[in-house]
C-alpha cells in the first residue's frame, strides 16, 4: 500500500501540509517496506486546477492512500473516483508521524460534506 503525505518538506521528518493541492512536496511512503521518496509538487502554483492536477499525480504513481489537512472538492471527486481513500492529518504532524497514525487507525477519513 502507498501512503502519500503533503507535505512542507522532502523527509519523513517533514510537517504536514494544511493544503493538498498547495503542499510543497509528497512524501510517498510504502506501508510494507518503509521505502519512501518526495514528489515535488509542481501544480503549487497554477491558478487553478492544482487539486485535480495533484490527484493526477497521485494515480500516475500507484498512491493507494492520500493523508492530507485538507482536500478540496474537485481533488476529492478525483481521487474518491478513482479509488484513493483520504484521511486527515491534524496540525503539526511529521510525516512519519501521521503515517505511524495512519497504520493505528488514529486518522480520521476526509469526507465531502454537501450543503
Amino acid at each position: 500500500m502507498k501512503i502519500a503525505v503533503s507535505a512542507h518538506g522532502d523527509t519523513l521528518a517533514a510537517k504536514t501540509h494544511a493544503q493538498f493541492g498547495r503542499c510543497d512536496y509528497f512524501v510517498i511512503v510504502d506501508a510494507e517496506s518503509g521505502v519512501w521518496k518526495a514528489l515535488k509538487n509542481h501544480s503549487a502554483d497554477i491558478p487553478s486546477g492544482a487539486g485535480t492536477a495533484c490527484a493526477q499525480a497521485m494515480f500516475d504513481e500507484g498512491v493507494n492512500v492520500v493523508i492530507s489537512g485538507q482536500i478540496g472538492p474537485y481533488a476529492f471527486d478525483a481521487l474518491n473516483g478513482g479509488g484513493i481513500s483520504m484521511f486527515q492529518a491534524p496540525q503539526g504532524l511529521t510525516v512519519r508521524e501521521a503515517v505511524e497514525q495512519f497504520k493505528t487507525g488514529a486518522l480520521k477519513r476526509i469526507e465531502l460534506k454537501k450543503f
